[in-house]
């Protein structure tokens, strides 16, 4: 029997992750307890530890990330929408993207560190809006 590595156990996690989606929890055990078993044939204690370690994880990696949830991203999500469908002039739209982009910096910092990045993405789309109503400003 060949050696077993962590290499080979992370493999058959990342895999899994992706084939077990949607898989009944008996699904999940069983491949959990085969892999833990596996992990269990490392040679090397510190390998073997983290082996067993990621193997505990694939419920987590086949859930996949959670949406972002908070007040702090539904707060941003809102003002970005309302930034987005602003009918003022292009100064006046500019200025409250501006103000909107400060805010969801604001928020992304309160916000729960899972999601302070996803908030802070928010503000590339009022850049780039913000960047077009310049160029459109000067055309003028």
């Amino acid at each position: 029997m060949d050696e077993v590595t962590y290499e080979a156990v992370s493999a058959e996690v990342n895999a899994l992750a992706d084939s077990l989606r949607g898989a009944d929890q008996a699904t999940v055990s069983a491949e959990m307890q085969r892999l833990q078993e596996l992990a269990e044939q490392i040679a090397d204690e510190g390998p073997r530890r983290t082996a067993l370690i990621r193997v505990r994880k694939l419920p987590a990696l086949i859930e996949g990330p959670k949406a972002p949830s908070s007040p702090e991203f539904q707060r941003a999500s809102a003002l970005q929408a309302k930034v987005l469908v602003d009918k003022g002039t292009p100064a006046e739209r500019i200025a409250h993207a501006e103000r909107v982009k400060r805010e969801i910096g604001e928020l992304s910092r309160q916000a729960p560190a899972r999601e302070s990045m996803t908030i802070l993405r928010l503000n590339s789309t009022l850049v780039r809006l913000i960047e077009r109503l310049r160029d459109e400003n000067r055309g003028d």
